[in-house]
């Protein structure tokens, strides 16, 4: 058992709280990233509302070109909040192919992180996708895995900490309506799965390939808190409280 004197004591709790306390942060805006074939476009979700715990909600619809035409449109509703030692993500997201051909699709959206210095982080997630199609086609449209990429992906400050639908199977329909491609989550219900980095941003990435006039249709989550690491003086003065401890033993 460790002893410490008052003064080291109470040095050790200043450090301790120093690198534990959580701080709050606004609803930051997020990052909707929109990759289809050779054009990409990025866009700022500022929260249209926040609650008095600084949790945003976000919610619209968004279009991309290719230079001279609409290819794609995308309506988001989301929550989300992060801080100094924590972040989350939830909600709907759905893309439309309106190109007139079949284009693959990297669609990210990332949430700012506040992260108070140098943390490792414990994560959670899930995804729900389902291909949709409506009469403009007739009915027939087709979703499927794009390069070889997993359907999901988070990260955490650009290092991956999970990933879902690894390897899926295309879905096609021939009349109108919704054909679900299934749903897999990790972490259980608080997050539980280590990772090296608690960092800026947390981001979900999904991967596929949609035919014309088809929509992609997903539900997501993704949180994770992060534990500090302690600094190089945090471990000395832990270091230092040991020795006087070990000396009074003596």
């Amino acid at each position: 058992m460790l002893f410490l004197g008052n003064g080291l004591r109470s040095a050790a709790v200043v450090a301790a709280v120093a690198l534990a306390a959580p701080v709050l942060a606004d609803a930051p805006v997020m990052v909707l990233t929109v990759s289809a074939g050779s054009a990409g476009k990025t866009l700022n979700l500022a929260p249209n509302s926040t609650s008095s715990s600084g949790v945003g909600s976000y919610f619209g619809a968004v279009s991309g070109t290719n230079g001279t035409s609409a290819i794609w449109n995308c309506n988001y509703n989301f929550s989300a909040a992060s801080g100094a030692d924590f972040a989350t993500q939830s909600g709907a997201i759905s893309l439309t192919n309106t190109s007139g051909q079949d284009l693959a699709f990297a669609m990210t959206l990332a949430l700012p992180v506040a992260a108070m210095g140098p943390m490792t982080g414990q994560f959670n997630g899930s995804v729900a996708a389902a291909l949709i199609t409506n009469s403009a086609s007739g009915g027939v449209g087709t979703m499927s895995q794009s390069g070889g990429f997993p359907l999901w992906v988070a990260k955490s400050g650009g290092v991956q900490v999970a990933s879902l639908f690894n390897s899926w199977s295309s879905v096609s329909r021939t009349t109108p309506g919704a054909s679900l491609i299934g749903s897999a989550s990790f972490g259980g219900s608080t997050p539980s799965v280590p990772a090296e980095s608690f960092g800026d941003p947390l981001s979900v990435t999904f991967y596929f390939v949609l035919s014309n006039n088809a929509t992609a249709s997903f539900t997501t989550a993704f949180g994770g808190v992060g534990i500090p690491v302690p600094a190089p003086g945090a471990f000395a003065l832990l270091a230092t409280a040991g020795l006087v401890a070990r000396r009074r033993r003596r």
